[in-house]
């Protein structure tokens, strides 16, 4: 039988990095290496924490992660276990950096977030070049949002066109 969208076991959401609960770095404390017991949906769990002198003075807390024994600023809780995002194997959701520093351009010229909307007049005490710099960068990045955006049409348009035929 030739399975098509939709068939077949339903697909459980991928666990990433900023959908799964993060234990922050421990608090820093004059203490070299000790245990702390956390609890985790009510079950006590002992994590150990390892506190590593810095470069310029100062301490740096880490917590050891259960299952592989490495130094990690942060530990994820997965089904009731603690353990790193190496052992939990989750991925992150980042945006491309494109769509970072678009966002990022337009935030600086204090234009209102999306592809489609205006951008403000030049502030009083900006330069002329500084802006026209900066709107130039912002035309750049979003031309390459929008060639990468045209890529995603045109190959749904291809997969639309495998799944039903033409019309």
């Amino acid at each position: 039988m030739v399975a098509s969208f939709g068939s077949g076991p339903r697909c459980t959401p991928r666990r990433t990095v900023e959908n799964t609960q993060r234990i922050a770095a421990p608090r820093h404390a004059g203490i070299a290496r000790e245990a702390v017991t956390l609890h985790v949906d009510g079950v006590p769990q002992e994590v150990e924490v390892v506190r590593q002198e810095r470069f310029l003075g100062g301490t740096q807390a880490y917590w050891v992660c259960s299952r592989c024994g490495a130094l990690r600023s942060h530990l994820y809780v997965v089904a009731g276990a603690l353990a790193c995002r190496v052992c939990h194997q989750l991925k992150s959701s980042r945006v491309p950096p494109v769509v970072a520093r678009a966002a990022r351009l337009r935030r600086r010229l204090g234009a209102q977030p999306g592809l489609l909307s205006p951008l403000p007049r030049k502030p009083r005490h900006w330069s002329p070049v500084y802006y026209q710099r900066l709107v130039g960068e912002l035309i750049a990045a979003e031309g390459v949002i929008r060639e990468m955006l045209g890529g995603t049409i045109r190959a749904l348009e291809r997969r639309k066109g495998r799944l039903h035929g033409p019309r």
